[in-house]
């Protein structure tokens, strides 16, 4: 496959502050630079045996195949985002405020890890992270660091390629100057297009064991582990009554009804699920703690012995 060169939706002549010499050569050699290096590398890759290489060999043209990659993409993000003079409006100004508790803060926080990486090397990202649901600005110290789970969505390039011409050392005169010759329109079109992507997301029925630990009291937890898994364990949740899965008709019916009852497994599947149904079927507001005591124990919760 061979990737092609994406035409710059504006004339560069007409930025504020940045000359059309620094961007067109930014955009040629460095950005274009990108492009044909990684079809190059493709190329290359598509006539070798990687199995028959040295790890080496496969470690190396791996590791540039991805930095040429998202070098190509990041500096795709960079120069959609150039080419207005506005401020944000629309769904990401919305998203902005309600992720970053405003605007403006989002500009101070987005610009001020910019200005940290002068002298340096690198990209600040305002990326759509999906596991997170919601906006977040990303780090970056070359183009191999990225959010597993985001996309890109405004892409600010801190190389020193990206200013140098212009603005010298001042990078910081840099940062402020991008930020004002952002286009929204196109920023905010790449916010929509993010949002309307999915992507299957890990189980997460039942009530998360987050929310239980915040409010204990709030609900009535029951082990329902099968014995032997129980007694393998030798641990348990504190205060946390063990009832025999294969018996919930019995002392499901000398439950309290006063709160919510949530019951645990080891994970959160066949157990705790079967569990939950026979107690709705008893006239229980219930349902499973997600994940089980795995999750409780990984996000932290306490335990004590048998």
């Amino acid at each position: 496959m061979t990737h092609a060169i994406t035409p710059l939706a504006f004339k560069p002549s007409r930025l504020d502050g940045l000359s059309a010499k620094l961007v067109s050569s930014h955009y040629v050699n460095n950005y274009g630079g990108a492009v044909r290096r990684l079809n190059a590398i493709e190329a290359r890759l598509a006539a070798l045996d990687l199995a028959a290489e040295p790890g080496f060999v496969v470690n190396g043209i791996a590791r540039e195949a991805l930095i040429a990659h998202n070098s190509m993409v990041l500096h795709e993000v960079h120069f959609d985002g150039l080419g207005g003079t506005g401020a944000p409006g629309g769904a990401v100004a919305d998203a902005l405020a309600r992720d970053f508790q405003g605007v403006e803060r989002w500009q101070r926080a987005f610009a001020a890890m910019g200005k940290a990486l002068a002298g340096g090397s690198g990209w600040v990202i305002l990326a759509w992270s999906r596991r997170a649901n919601r906006l977040v600005n990303q780090w970056a110290a070359d183009h191999a660091h990225v959010l597993a789970d985001a996309e890109p969505i405004l892409a600010l390039d801190m190389y020193e390629h990206a200013y140098h011409q212009d603005f010298g050392a001042d990078a910081g005169r840099y940062v402020d100057t991008v930020l004002r010759n952002l286009h929204w329109g196109r920023i905010s079109a790449r916010y929509e297009m993010a949002r309307a992507r999915r992507t299957v997301s890990p189980a997460a029925a039942g009530v998360p064991v987050e929310a239980v630990l915040a409010d204990r009291e709030s609900v009535l937890l029951v082990d329902v582990r099968l014995p032997d898994d129980y007694a393998a364990s030798g641990l348990r949740m504190p205060g946390v009554a063990w009832h025999d899965p294969s018996r919930v008709e019995e002392w499901g019916r000398h439950l309290s009804r006063g709160r919510r009852v949530v019951v645990s497994c080891v994970y959160g599947f066949e157990v705790s699920l079967e569990a939950a149904a026979a107690l709705r079927r008893l006239g229980f507001d219930a349902d499973i703690l997600s994940g089980g005591l795995a999750a409780w124990r990984a996000a932290g919760g306490p335990v004590e012995p048998i």
